[in-house]
C-alpha cells in the first residue's frame, strides 16, 4: 500500500487560507483548495476543530462529498484524521458523510468511536452507517487480525444491535451484516432467526449475511429463494450464489438472467462470472449478443472473470501481491496496543 504523501508547492493554498475561506458562505473552494486539507499536521487540526462549528451545515455536508470524490480519484489524498473530527459535528448528515469517508480505514482504534454510534447516536441513519462500517472489523477478526477480546466485544455489540427489537429495522439490519463475517454459532443463529422473522428486510439481510459467511447450510436456501416472490430477495440469492462459488447454483442463476426484475438479472450474470463452469460460460457467451447494451456489457465482464480465474489457476498469471497494512495507528488517535493483534 503507499502511504499518501503531502504535496506542498508555493502555488498551493495553505491549510489556514482554505478553512477561513471555507467559513465564508460566498466563497468557492476549488480541488485545489480541498486537496490542500489532505494529511493534516496536528497544529492544522488545531485551527480545523476553531474554525469548523462556523461552517454552515450544507456547506460541511458539500465539502464532505467534495473530498471523498476527490481521494477516489487519487490515493495521495488523505483526510481520515479530519473525517474522525467530523464523527462529533452536531449534523447528522456530516456525521454519516465522516463514516464513508473513513470506509477503507482499517484503525482498529475506530472500534471504540462507532460501537457507541451504532448504539446511541440520536440519528437512526448514523446509527445505521456507524453499523455498517463495522463490518471491515468484523472480516478483520475473522482473519485474526484484532485481538480475541477486541473481536469478542464487537461481535456481543452487533448481535445486541441486531436484537433490540425497539430498535429501528435498517439499524438492526446493517448490525446483522456487519456480524455476519464471524463465523462464530451465536452470529449464525442470529442469520437464521433473522430469516425466520416475517419481515422481508430482515430476510433480504439473512441472505446478504449468508453471502458473507458462508456456511455450507444455506446453500439449500440460497437455491430455495431464486423462486421467491420478492425481487429483494432474488436478488440478494443470486449474489450469495455467486460468493459461493457452487456450480449447483448455475441453472437457477441463468434462468435469474431471464428475470423481470433488472437488478436481480445483473446480479445473475455477475454471479455466473464468479461461478464459471461449462455451462456459466456458454450462457454469458449467449448475453454478448443481447440486445440490451447493460446486459452485453455486464455478461462481457463476467466472461473477463472467468478467463482470469482460469489463468490465475493454471499459473499463466500471478495473484497480485498485497502490501499488509501499517499497523500504526493514526497520528492523534486513540490506541490500545492490545486491540490489535496482526
Amino acid at each position: 500500500m503507499t502511504t499518501p504523501t503531502r504535496r506542498t508547492s508555493p502555488e498551493e493554498p495553505s491549510f489556514e487560507s482554505v478553512i477561513k475561506k471555507l467559513v465564508e458562505k460566498d466563497e468557492k473552494l476549488t480541488s485545489s483548495d480541498i486537496a490542500a486539507l489532505s494529511l493534516a499536521e496536528p497544529e492544522e487540526r488545531v485551527t480545523f476543530r476553531r474554525y469548523w462549528p462556523e461552517v454552515p451545515a450544507e456547506r460541511k455536508a458539500h465539502l464532505l462529498g467534495r473530498m471523498v470524490e476527490l481521494a477516489e480519484d487519487d490515493a495521495n489524498l488523505d483526510f481520515s484524521s479530519l473525517y474522525r473530527m467530523m464523527l462529533d459535528d452536531d449534523t447528522p448528515v456530516v456525521r454519516t458523510a465522516a463514516i464513508q469517508g473513513l470506509w477503507e480505514n482499517e484503525d482498529p482504534s475506530l472500534i471504540r468511536k462507532l460501537m457507541p454510534m451504532m448504539q446511541s447516536d440520536p440519528d437512526a441513519g448514523v446509527r445505521a452507517a456507524a453499523a455498517e462500517a463495522l463490518g471491515r472489523f468484523s472480516m478483520l477478526a475473522e482473519y485474526g487480525k484484532l485481538s480475541p477480546e477486541a473481536a469478542e466485544t464487537l461481535s456481543k455489540s452487533l448481535l445486541s444491535v441486531f436484537e433490540d427489537s425497539g430498535e429501528d429495522i435498517d439499524v438492526r439490519r446493517r448490525a446483522l451484516e456487519a456480524a455476519s463475517y464471524l463465523s462464530r454459532p451465536e452470529v449464525r443463529e442470529a442469520i437464521t432467526d433473522a430469516y425466520d422473522s416475517d419481515d422481508p428486510g430482515l430476510r433480504a439481510s439473512a441472505l446478504f449475511a449468508a453471502s458473507r459467511n458462508l456456511a455450507p447450510s444455506w446453500l439449500e436456501t440460497l437455491l430455495d429463494e431464486t423462486v421467491s416472490e420478492l425481487p429483494e430477495l432474488r436478488y440478494e440469492a443470486a449474489v450469495a450464489l455467486g460468493e459461493y462459488e457452487d456450480e449447483r447454483g448455475v441453472p437457477q442463476l441463468i434462468r435469474l438472467t431471464e428475470d423481470d426484475d433488472a437488478e436481480v438479472r445483473m446480479a445473475a450474470i455477475t454471479a455466473l462470472g464468479k461461478v464459471g463452469g461449462r455451462d456459466a460460460k456458454r450462457q454469458l457467451e449467449e448475453l454478448t449478443h443481447s440486445e440490451n447494451e447493460a446486459v452485453r456489457e455486464m455478461a462481457t465482464e463476467s466472461l473477463e472473470d472467468i478467463s482470469n480465474t482460469s489463468r490465475l489457476l493454471s499459473g499463466e498469471i500471478e495473484a497480485p501481491l498485497i502490501q499488509p497494512e501499517s499497523e500504526e495507528p493514526e497520528e492523534g488517535a486513540e490506541w490500545d496496543e492490545e486491540t490489535y493483534a496482526g
